[in-house]
């Protein structure tokens, strides 16, 4: 997951690409847990929607 975001934005993009089910209130979440802006917290969760994950690990 290469990116220009800041690092606490990928930080908070992993963490919530390993979560098993969806976060309710994602965004207020991650500002909270991260310290992330609105907008970092929508950069975040466009970087986790991007990482692999076990179903397409190896897919062609």
């Amino acid at each position: 997951m290469t990116n220009d975001f800041a690092p606490t934005v990928a930080e908070a993009a992993a963490w919530l690409a390993s979560q098993p089910k969806p976060i309710p209130h994602v965004i207020p979440a991650l500002k909270e847990r991260f310290g992330l802006t609105g907008l970092q917290a929508c950069q975040a969760i466009a970087l986790a929607r991007q990482a692999p994950t076990p179903k397409t690990v190896g897919a062609p």
